[in-house]
């Protein structure tokens, strides 16, 4: 064997090693995403669920959910993945019910990071904690009405860079156009919405 064809013969070794290596880290990868909805569900006590339907052929959906209640807050996840033609689309909302419900309506963007437009800007009085996180809401002073010590601190552990929340008459709803990877995906929104559920209108 001459050394070039030996060359070719190790380079194609070294090839199917580093092919052998992605191919397990994504497999690995591919557990631990899987494994974030059933630790969550035993870590908080909720029930787990998920769902596929359709087919390759014409159109797909899964969806992923919890339910339960945390620290007296009824609530319930979904993440849902949908397939149809070349289109695919993602999405996850955390849906509570406040323990104290006031008859208000109101929705407000949370942004990591200050800047950005002014429009509808909710400062809530704490520097620390604006300089971080930017607020925009249609209705800034009932949102700063929920904003205690216990909402902010959870909003700040929030990983995403930004998310929605709804308020219709103590019905509330966080939401963002992906689906949880990560355990924090998927906890820290939980979290926050219990903080939320617990928060009553200052």
């Amino acid at each position: 064997m001459s050394t070039y064809e030996l060359l070719q013969w190790l380079g194609l070794g070294a090839g199917a090693l580093v092919l052998v290596a992605i191919v397990a880290s994504a497999i690995k990868l591919s557990r631990a995403t899987d494994a974030v909805w059933p630790n969550c569900a035993t870590r908080y006590g909720l029930t787990f669920d998920q769902q596929n339907e359709g087919n390759a052929l014409t159109s797909q959906r899964r969806a992923k959910s919890l339910t339960g209640a945390v620290q007296n807050v009824p609530l319930r996840v979904i993440s849902t993945w949908s397939m149809v033609g070349n289109t695919r689309t993602t999405s996850t909302a955390f849906y509570a019910r406040s323990l104290y419900p006031a008859p208000h309506r109101f929705s407000l963007q949370i942004t990591r990071g200050a800047g950005g437009p002014q429009y509808h800007l909710v400062p809530t009085g704490d520097p620390n904690f604006d300089r971080m996180i930017s607020l925009r809401s249609d209705s800034p002073a009932l949102s700063r009405a929920l904003m205690n010590s216990a909402v902010k601190a959870a909003l700040l552990k929030l990983p995403m860079n930004q998310i929605g929340l709804s308020y219709d008459n103590g019905e509330l709803c966080l939401s963002y156009g992906g689906q949880p990877l990560k355990p924090a995906e998927l906890e820290a929104p939980i979290d926050a919405l219990v903080a939320l559920g617990h928060s009553r209108f200052a």
